[in-house]
């Protein structure tokens, strides 16, 4: 038996600082609706690396974390290196986070990617949503207050939500390949995976 030294690719368990999405798997093409209301197809990332973040707007701990993390990653990219990677924040509020909730954060934060949801008013627009969740492993659970009755975008006010959080990275062939959450977060562990991505 010869054993010979050589380095990883991407395709070996490890290879990433962050957690591998070891088989790697791909996510469906969605249409959603972004922060200027407008329709936002997932094809346009075609051939691009995408940093996915999944947030909330009333989110009270790691989501500010996510959103400020991924500003400062595009911020450490070269111009060559920014124009192959595209960044997108996906709610997991839909109820409330509307196109204008999400523009106002955007504002706060001084961050300019898309930031998507979807209309709750029909069960199909919502399981748009649901399936994105889905594809990329997220969980959404809602916790209601017992006096909670008023509405807002077809669902009560008073509500909690817990979420899988952190980041997702794409490749440029649509592969999910490594996630980052806050149980392991390290921004520049992120960015080194971002650039062994781009290499």
């Amino acid at each position: 038996m010869v054993a010979t030294a050589g380095c990883l690719n991407p395709a070996d368990p490890d290879y990433y600082q962050g957690e591998d999405i070891n088989p790697v798997q791909s996510y469906r093409a969605f249409g959603l609706q972004d922060n200027n209301n407008s329709l936002f197809n997932s094809t346009s990332l075609d051939g691009n690396i995408v940093v996915f973040g999944f947030i909330y707007v009333n989110c009270p701990d790691v989501c500010p974390t996510t959103t400020s993390d991924m500003k400062w990653l595009e911020s450490q990219l070269s111009e060559n290196e920014r124009s192959n990677v595209s960044f997108i924040s996906i709610t997991v509020d839909p109820w409330r986070d509307g196109p204008i909730a999400l523009t106002e954060y955007m504002e706060q934060y001084n961050v300019t990617w898309p930031h998507l949801t979807t209309t709750v008013e029909t069960e199909e627009n919502l399981s748009l949503l649901e399936e994105v969740w889905t594809d990329f492993s997220i969980g959404v659970v809602l916790t209601e207050a017992n006096s909670s009755t008023s509405l807002a975008r077809g669902h009560t006010v008073y509500y909690d939500v817990q979420h899988t959080d952190g980041v997702v990275l794409v490749d440029e062939y649509g592969y999910q390949r490594v996630r980052w959450t806050h149980d392991n977060w390290n921004s520049e562990g992120i960015l080194n995976d971002l650039r062994s991505m781009m290499n």
